[in-house]
């Protein structure tokens, strides 16, 4: 039978985003190395036939075209299989696109595998059409949250990015909060409009928050930079399972933001200083609070408790800083001292090689890197 298919906007966060429709978020920036494992679950497909004999049989109203199907079901429905919601029986999370890539047709299902190459449908939800991404993000006690992304351009040139936040549960399959981000002519106007989006517990309660920044620049179709930009702001959002959604329970905007960034500065100032070093600390990490996109202050921070003997602090700032931004290049060099501290030889490798991969800051720095690498790897003679 046919769980009911829910496709609720929260209201509370269509109110907070609603002025902001045209915001979103990017798998590449941020969500791919923050959300779940890439081999979190078993990965499995289904032949598009699979899922027309599902229709046909299911006898629950749903009709081929609900599902993406045409007369000749084509391609394959890909995803992951687990027991997504604590029943005792495994679940298939599967998309299914067909037709072109750059637009197409989306929709996500969930199947309960009942032998003998039988299906159960149990929800599905259709999503607009484009390039698509799916990928787990966190495992709940009774249930999953799912990451779903897609990609398309418009007629008038307008490429959107729409992103999504999915729950599964034994009641139903839930959207528990979406974005989208837009680049082209929008009123008359050249905008560009990037998201940043990371999964992390910053508040330390074993529980990942989703951290969106909204970037708005107004570009005349050049690239977007600093100068350019005309809006900023950053929502920190905590997942509610007693209510199956997110809520926003920070909001920094651009005026906070640019404070941050002065904070930030002046407390890296002080840093310097053995009469203001505490000052300087208690500074970058209120800066951070309200701005934790501030990677180079993070790893600036990181660098000072490495130098101050404070290892483990160290590394867990570096991680969190690798989280926000895991292209930038110094996180890499400053995370390698930290594990030849705590002589952690195979993660000091690996960050290292990190760091060469990305490009070292300066031939000074390159050659400190490569001389590292070596004593790690060159087998010590007895």
């Amino acid at each position: 039978m046919l769980m009911k298919t829910l496709v609720t906007t929260l209201l509370f966060l269509a109110c907070i985003l609603a002025p902001v429709s045209n915001a979103q978020a990017q798998y590449a920036f941020g969500m791919e190395y923050s959300i779940a494992p890439d081999d979190a679950y078993a990965k499995v497909t289904l032949p598009a036939t699979a899922l027309s004999d599902i229709i046909a049989e299911g006898g629950d109203g749903v009709k081929p075209e609900d599902v993406c199907l045409g007369d000749t079901p084509e391609g394959t429905l890909s995803g992951y299989q687990a027991d997504f919601d604590g029943d005792g029986r495994e679940e298939m999370w599967l998309l299914y696109h067909t037709g072109p890539a750059k637009n197409g047709c989306n929709v996500s299902l969930i199947v309960s595998p009942m032998g003998g190459g039988k299906y159960q449908l149990m929800d599905l939800l259709n999503f607009p059409g484009g390039d698509v991404i799916m990928h787990p993000i966190v495992t709940l006690e009774d249930g999953v949250q799912m990451y779903l992304q897609t990609t398309r351009t418009f007629e008038d040139g307008v490429t959107q990015v729409k992103g999504t936040v999915l729950g599964y549960t034994q009641t139903a399959l839930i959207v528990l909060t979406t974005w989208t981000q837009n680049k082209g002519m929008i009123n008359d106007t050249y905008i560009t409009e990037e998201v940043d989006a990371v999964f992390t517990d910053v508040n330390f309660d074993n529980v990942k928050e989703l951290i969106v920044r909204f970037n708005v620049h107004e570009t005349g179709g050049a690239a977007a930079t600093s100068s350019n930009m005309v809006d900023q702001y950053i929502l920190t959002l905590d997942f509610l399972p007693n209510h199956m959604q997110y809520g926003v329970f920070d909001s920094v905007g651009y005026a906070k933001i640019q404070e941050a960034e002065n904070l930030a500065k002046v407390g890296r100032g002080k840093l310097n200083r053995d009469e203001t070093r505490i000052e300087g600390i208690i500074n970058l990490r209120e800066a951070l609070q309200a701005n934790p996109f501030m990677t180079w202050a993070r790893v600036r921070l990181g660098e000072f408790l490495l130098h101050d003997g404070k290892y483990a602090d160290a590394e867990q700032t570096l991680i969190l800083a690798r989280t926000f931004d895991p292209e930038y290049n110094k996180t890499y060099r400053i995370l390698g001292d930290t594990y030849l501290r705590l002589n952690d030889l195979q993660k000091s490798l690996a960050a290292y090689e990190r760091y060469m991969d990305l490009g070292p800051e300066s031939n000074y720095y390159k050659k400190k890197v490569e001389h590292n690498i070596k004593q790690i790897t060159i087998p010590k003679r007895r």
